[in-house]
């Protein structure tokens, strides 16, 4: 399947911000979080999103280093999800094959697309979901990789 849409190509993460049902912002991964997003040409898509600065485990063994509490963390600020993509020209819809966030897989993940004039700039937003506890809308800016 072939996608010509203005979404294709890399994409960096700039800011991420939770706004809360009662007005409050925050966010979510601090002032500098990383992220890439990819959407390719034959509708695969993946991402990944970290705030800046983690801190490493203190072992180097990727699948069984660490401690519990080293690990559950790495886990709490990691976001990683893939899959393939439709873009309707207003939404995307990302269908969750694999996902750190195991509720995920199977799932989709609908997202309101807002692209700036010149197509640098994505915005992403959610509907209202419950993230960290509190029910918020979800807004990610993406600018060109």
């Amino acid at each position: 399947m072939s996608h010509p849409d203005p979404l294709t190509g890399d994409w960096r993460l700039q800011a991420w911000i939770s706004e809360g049902d009662d007005g409050s912002s925050v966010l979510p991964l601090g002032e500098s979080p990383l992220g890439i997003l990819v959407y390719s040409p034959d509708g695969t898509m993946i991402t990944t999103i970290a705030p800046a600065g983690r801190p490493r485990l203190a072992s180097t063994d990727p699948l069984h280093g660490g401690s519990d509490d080293e690990r559950l963390r790495a886990a709490e600020t990691f976001v990683a999800y893939s899959g393939t993509y439709d873009y309707d020209g207003t939404d995307v819809t990302h269908t969750v094959e694999m996902s750190l966030y195991p509720n995920w897989v199977g799932t989709l993940q609908v997202r309101h697309v807002r692209l700036s004039d010149d197509g640098a700039t994505l915005e992403l937003s959610t509907d209202p979901l419950t993230l960290a506890g509190r029910r918020s809308v979800q807004r990610l800016t993406w600018v060109r990789g």
